[in-house]
């Protein structure tokens, strides 16, 4: 079965979840439409959106792999309820979304119609549920994180837990460095004036469970002088 790399579509344009019409050329069609100058997306026909039986989205971090015939194309989630996965042509396709501690769930059929200019975004809900014996803390990540530009720029960092609705969704907040930056209770990053730079850790751990880590890295800009 071969497998193909996810790659930047030339010829798609989403607006608001719509794919923008083409516009033509003496070259032929151009999918830089005048709604969004300059900006192209990646649309591969499959929107899948992903939800636990409680109604929250658990796409970050699952795969979804997208088969046709004895192709197939897989994809990881990069936030919490939509992965845009597939092929980019129109047919009929089966959709498989995997994810720890989840059963795998499959959509034997899935229909991708083709459009103007490539083909139109299919959105395809997707409910997964627990394995039997999951653990009550399935994961923890951490939003927010960014270069600090200069002294006194804050960043509001915040905890994304996949855990069972009883389990407190509170962190404590740690930094590796506190010479280049603060950090609050609330997870509120504020740099301080360095005349070096650099890159700070910051580790969010779980107060239900303190074996349960999250950490994450952003910049710290060195400036000429500290006043």
């Amino acid at each position: 079965m071969r497998n193909f790399t996810v790659a930047i579509a030339t010829c798609s344009l989403v607006v608001a979840g719509a794919l923008v019409a083409c516009s033509h050329d003496e070259e032929g069609t151009s999918c830089f439409g005048p709604l969004v100058n300059g900006i192209v997306a990646y649309s591969p026909g499959i929107d899948v959106l992903v939800r636990d039986v409680s109604g929250r989205g658990e796409a970050l971090g699952a795969r979804v792999t997208v088969y046709r015939g004895t192709d197939s194309m897989t994809t990881t989630g990069t936030d919490t309820l939509h992965i845009r996965a597939g092929f980019m042509i129109a047919g009929n396709f089966m959709v498989r979304v995997q994810r720890p501690y989840y059963q795998d769930a499959v959509l034997p059929s899935v229909s991708v119609v083709a459009g103007q200019c490539n083909v139109v975004v299919t959105s395809a809900p997707v409910t997964l549920t627990l394995v039997q014996g999951a653990p009550a803390i399935r994961s923890l990540v951490v939003f927010g994180a960014d270069f600090l530009y200069a002294p006194a720029v804050q960043r509001q960092l915040s905890a994304r837990f996949d855990a069972d609705p009883s389990v407190p969704t509170t962190v404590n907040w740690r930094l590796s460095d506190t010479t280049l930056a603060r950090i609050d209770p609330t997870g509120l990053v504020t740099s301080k004036c360095s005349l070096v730079g650099g890159v700070d850790t910051v580790t969010a751990i779980a107060t239900a469970d303190t074996t349960i880590k999250a950490k994450a890295v952003f910049g710290v800009a060195k400036v000429a002088a500290c006043t």
